[in-house]
């Protein structure tokens, strides 16, 4: 409005000069400029005006939330932003009145009413997901808004790190390494998501039961949260049960059924064909895997176990080095790759891929100890020596962007 209104005065004041030039001397000009200059002082007059409002309606809404009389300051918000709608400080204070009465859905409204251009929008966005993923439990309205910030500015670390501990949680591989490297490229990475990189094919977090189950109160349909909450339980044989005693295995079989398709339990059920080396269910998985499997390592790297079962070899080390394309950090699929070379004679190239699979064992034996891996359900710090050594692991494995944001880092 005020930008409007300046425009206006600029155009009024070529509008007096020219009209002094073409009019002097006529009463009628005389007139003309009279009407101008009157609408100028009555502009100006009218912007002192609002800005005397608004000062005044500040002052109203600080006292009352200075008294922490939120009722006050609900009235006094509410009588600013019937004439102002385009103040965000005056949606703001709404906001906070409705927040400390526990009026979370009214709350969120008026922090959504900001408008995207002015300056405080982005730390209102901010505090809008953190509301949505906290109180208000809608954590999928919350991704939409670390989505809507991130194209606004895509530096906002707040966001990035939401956003990777909810694909975290909810066990979304393919999304939580997107959002991990897009993080990374825009040097806001939370240091949480190395090891999460490092571990997201087996990463289980110790709230991960209890947040999926708090989403699944919202969202009682929702595939994702069925599925990892499940996912997120503690292996039978790991000898951690859970307190409801869910037999993890029956739960899983049960939405296999319902879900066929979906590649969290699929890849659940193929490691465990692996670790029971059970290789006629293994193939029979992995003949009906859906299309989207194709740029998934978990199922190429699979497939490379079966292979090197069979002793197809050449057919072996094809399948484990796509699956080492797609996920550079894949130890595992390096350590039967390993027994692929020196099946083949190649025994200097085995013990240096050895050598790789020795370190990210001791590796995850470190976060495991230290609690690291998200599984104490903090976004702590995490130990500079179990960064340099995801450094070292990276640069060693040919994962370039990780090594060198590492090392970007420690610098």
């Amino acid at each position: 409005m005020f930008s409007t209104l300046a425009d206006t005065g600029r155009r009024v004041n070529v509008t007096i000069t020219q009209s002094l030039y073409r009019a002097r001397g006529s009463r009628s000009g005389w007139l003309v400029i009279g009407a101008v200059l009157l609408l100028v002082g009555t502009s100006y007059g009218y912007r002192e005006w609002i800005r005397s409002r608004q000062m005044s309606s500040f002052a109203q809404c600080q006292e009352a939330r200075h008294d922490g009389n939120w009722v006050k300051l609900q009235q006094s918000a509410e009588q600013w932003t019937a004439w102002d709608r385009r103040n965000a400080d005056a949606w703001l204070f709404l906001a906070d009145a409705h927040q400390h009465q526990n009026d979370f859905e009214s709350a969120a409204k008026c922090l959504e009413s900001v408008p995207e251009d002015d300056p405080k929008a982005l730390p209102t966005l901010v505090g809008l997901s953190t509301l949505q993923f906290g109180s208000l439990n809608r954590p999928l309205d919350g991704v939409q808004t670390c989505e809507r910030i991130l194209r606004l500015e895509p530096k906002t670390t707040a966001a990035h790190q939401q956003l990777i501990e909810f694909y975290a949680i909810s066990l979304q591989r393919r999304k939580l390494e997107d959002q991990i490297r897009f993080s990374i490229s825009c040097s806001r990475e939370p240091p949480i998501a190395y090891v999460y990189l490092f571990l997201i094919d087996t990463m289980r977090v110790k709230a991960g039961v209890e947040l999926n189950t708090q989403w699944l109160n919202r969202y009682p349909d929702c595939e994702i949260f069925m599925v990892s909450r499940v996912l997120q339980m503690p292996e039978p044989e790991s000898g951690v049960k859970t307190g409801a005693g869910d037999d993890k295995y029956a739960l899983v079989e049960s939405l296999f059924a319902r879900f066929p398709r979906n590649l969290e339990l699929l890849a659940h059920k193929v490691d465990l064909c692996i670790r029971k080396g059970n290789a006629e269910e293994l193939m029979g998985l992995l003949q009906n895997l859906p299309a989207e499997a194709d740029a998934d390592p978990r199922f190429w790297r699979a497939k490379g176990w079966l292979h090197l079962t069979r002793n197809e070899l050449s057919k072996a080390k094809r399948a484990l080095q796509q699956a080492m394309d797609l996920y550079p950090l894949d130890w595992n699929a390096r350590n039967w790759m390993s027994d692929v070379l020196r099946h083949e004679g190649h025994n200097a190239e085995a013990g240096k891929l050895q050598e790789i699979v020795a370190m990210a064992r001791e590796l995850r034996s470190k976060i495991t100890a230290n609690g690291s891996n998200g599984s104490n359900g903090s976004n702590g710090e995490i130990p500079h020596e179990i960064l340099r050594g995801l450094a070292e692991l990276s640069n060693r494995c040919g994962d370039a962007q990780v090594a060198k944001a590492l090392s970007r880092r420690f610098r």
